[in-house]
């Protein structure tokens, strides 16, 4: 499939079997919750990213890392972490190239065209041996539509379940290599 019709969101979402619950106002509890389908903002969707990011360095996890930050500019404020995992596993950050990222910081990076489904995802995939964890949301807004990007919305799932984190590694890992990254 090419990368331009992958939609992480329209093939997973789905198969995660929950109700749909709004997390604006939700607690730390409901957010470590290993499988539920969602509705929230930038704030909510950061820190589950957090807890499944501290798992691969806490636990040195070693597999591979997918995650995309809709812009390549996005992932710069937590590049530092990202760089971390590499000590451990092989990580891969996709998003629209509206930036240059430093090609030598271990970090596979893969630019998406930009009429692609994933330009509109925000995910994050993590495939080791002990642990299988993935989020993924769709913005529901895109950028520029309010004035605290923090505001815009989402709507995603979360699942630890095995067949569907291997769901999105198999659509997401044949575009990780240098080769599949320019074409």
């Amino acid at each position: 499939m090419k990368i331009e019709e992958i939609s992480l969101f329209h093939e997973c979402f789905g198969s995660v079997e929950a109700e749909t619950n709004d997390l604006s106002k939700a607690g730390l509890s409901q957010l470590q919750q290993s499988s539920m389908k969602f509705e929230s903002k930038v704030p909510q969707l950061e820190y589950m990213c957090l807890m499944m990011e501290n798992m691969v360095l806490m636990k040195k996890l070693q597999g591979q890392v997918y995650a995309g930050f809709q812009k390549l500019s996005r992932s710069k404020n937590v590049i530092d972490r990202f760089q971390a995992m590499t000590e451990y596993s092989d990580v891969h950050i996709f998003g629209e190239a509206d930036t240059q990222m430093d090609e030598n910081d271990g970090i596979n990076y893969i630019a998406l065209p930009p009429k692609s489904s994933l330009v509109r995802e925000w995910f994050l995939v993590v495939d080791a041996p002990n642990f299988k964890s993935m989020m993924v949301a769709y913005d529901m807004e895109g950028f520029g539509i309010h004035e605290v990007e923090e505001n815009r919305k989402f709507k995603g799932a979360k699942t630890s379940n095995p067949k569907i984190v291997d769901q999105a590694v198999q659509l997401l890992k044949p575009h990780t290599s240098s080769i599949a990254s320019l074409t």
